[in-house]
C-alpha cells in the first residue's frame, strides 16, 4: 500500500531473510569471520548464538551463499528430533536413502559418503539451525557424528546456530565434552544506534534504488529505542510506520508516527507481561496498603493520643473514664469540654 507513496520498488522491511538485504554491523561482520575461519581450518564443531531477531538465519544464508562448490552442504531446520531421526534428516539432506535401515547401517552409510567426498576433495557441512531446541541426547549424538574422522582431519564440520539457551545447555557438566569440541563459539550482538540508523536506511536504498531518507533523524532514534537494536523488531516497527505515514500522508516519518507504530506491535506483548507479573503484584499492592494504614495509624496516635488520655491515667492497661467527674480541685481550664467528649468518643470499645 505505501510503496507507491514512498516511491518504493518493493517492500523494504521483509522478514524473510534475504541476503541481499544483509546489513553486517560490527559483531556480525565477526561472527561471519569467524565462522568461515573455523571451516578453512577444519574446525569440528562452530557455534553462533543470538537473541531472537537479531539476524542469526540471514547469516546462515550468507554463509551458504559465500561457501565454494566443493561444498557439500546439509542444512537442519527443525532440530527436535531424536537421535535415529536425526541421522535420518542428514542422510535425506546429503541425498542418501534411510529407509528400513537400522542406526547402525545409517551411521556406515554416512561414514562411507565422507570418506568419498574426502577423496573427491570436497568438503562437509553439517549446518543446525535454533540448535537450542536439541534435546541433550541428541546433543550428544551429534558428538559422536564428529567422532567420524581420518588420522589428520575432521570428515563433517558441525555448525551449530542458536539463541542464548544454546550456551547455557552447553555449560551444562553432561555436555562438558561437547563443549570442550567446540573451536569457535561467537555470540550476536544487538544493533547499537548508529548500526540501526544505517541499518534502516541500508534496507530503503535497496528497495528505493537509491533514496534513503524516509524518516527523520528523530524517527530513526526513536526506532531504536523502541526496537534495542533487535532487526527483527527494527523492521517489524519500520514497516508499520511506514503504513501509518502512508495513511497520514507525510514525509519523511518522523518520530510520533514511529512511536504510535511501536505501541501497536510492542504493547500486547508489554500488557501480556504485566499479565504475568500481576500475582505477584496483588502481594507488593497488599504490601503497600498495610504498611500506609500502619503508618496512617501511628500518625493519628501521635497526633490524637494525647487529647484522649485523662490526667493520672497514663500507665499502661488502664481504661478511660467515660466521662469526667463533676468536681475536680483542678483549675476549670485545664478540663474543657472538648477534652470530655474526646475521651468519650475516642474510647477503645
Amino acid at each position: 500500500m505505501y510503496t507507491e507513496f514512498y516511491g518504493l520498488g518493493e517492500k523494504p522491511f521483509s522478514l524473510t531473510p534475504d541476503p541481499r538485504y544483509l546489513f553486517l554491523s560490527a559483531s556480525h561482520r565477526e561472527a561471519l569471520a569467524h565462522v568461515l575461519y573455523g571451516i578453512e581450518q577444519g574446525e569440528g564443531f562452530i557455534s553462533v548464538t543470538g537473541e531472537v531477531g537479531t539476524g542469526k538465519t540471514t547469516l546462515c544464508w550468507t554463509l551458504l551463499e559465500r561457501l565454494g562448490p566443493d561444498t557439500e552442504v546439509a542444512f537442519v531446520f527443525n532440530p527436535m528430533l531424536s537421535g535415529d531421526e536425526l541421522l535420518c534428516a542428514i542422510s535425506a539432506e546429503f541425498g542418501l536413502s534411510s529407509e528400513g535401515l537400522t542406526r547402525a547401517q545409517l551411521g556406515n552409510q554416512l561414514n562411507r559418503f565422507l570418506l568419498e567426498q574426502r577423496r573427491a576433495g570436497r568438503r562437509v557441512l553439517l549446518i543446525i539451525d535454533e540448535a537450542q531446541n536439541l534435546p541433550p541426547q541428541t546433543l550428544e549424538e551429534i558428538r559422536l557424528l564428529s567422532n567420524l574422522e581420518t588420522s589428520t582431519s575432521k570428515l563433517l564440520q558441525i555448525l551449530l546456530f542458536g539463541q542464548p539457551e544454546l550456551d547455557a545447555k552447553l555449560e551444562s557438566r553432561e555436555l562438558r565434552q561437547l563443549r570442550q569440541r567446540i573451536g569457535v563459539r561467537w555470540g550476536l550482538q544487538a544493533l547499537n544506534p548508529a548500526e540501526t540508523r544505517e541499518y534502516v536506511r541500508h534496507r530503503l536504498r535497496m528497495a528505493s534504488r537509491g533514496q534513503a531518507e524516509f524518516f527523520s533523524d528523530a524517527a530513526l532514534r526513536e526506532v531504536h529505542r523502541r526496537s534495542g537494536g533487535v532487526p527483527r523488531l527494527v523492521n517489524l516497527i519500520c514497516d508499520r510506520s511506514l503504513l501509518a505515514g502512508y495513511a497520514a500522508g507525510v514525509n519523511p516519518v518522523g518520530s510520533d508516527v514511529v512511536a504510535r507504530a511501536a505501541r501497536e506491535i510492542l504493547g500486547p506483548k508489554r500488557r501480556r507481561r504485566l499479565a504475568s507479573l500481576w500475582p505477584v503484584g496483588r502481594v507488593v499492592v497488599a504490601a503497600a496498603a498495610l504498611v500506609g494504614l500502619v503508618i496512617v495509624g501511628a500518625l493519628a496516635w501521635q497526633r490524637l493520643g494525647p487529647q484522649r488520655v485523662a490526667p493520672g491515667a497514663e500507665r499502661a492497661g488502664a481504661a478511660l473514664p467515660a466521662a469526667l467527674p463533676p468536681a475536680s480541685p483542678a483549675p476549670r481550664a485545664e478540663v474543657e469540654p472538648t477534652d470530655t467528649v474526646s475521651a468519650t468518643v475516642g474510647e477503645p470499645g
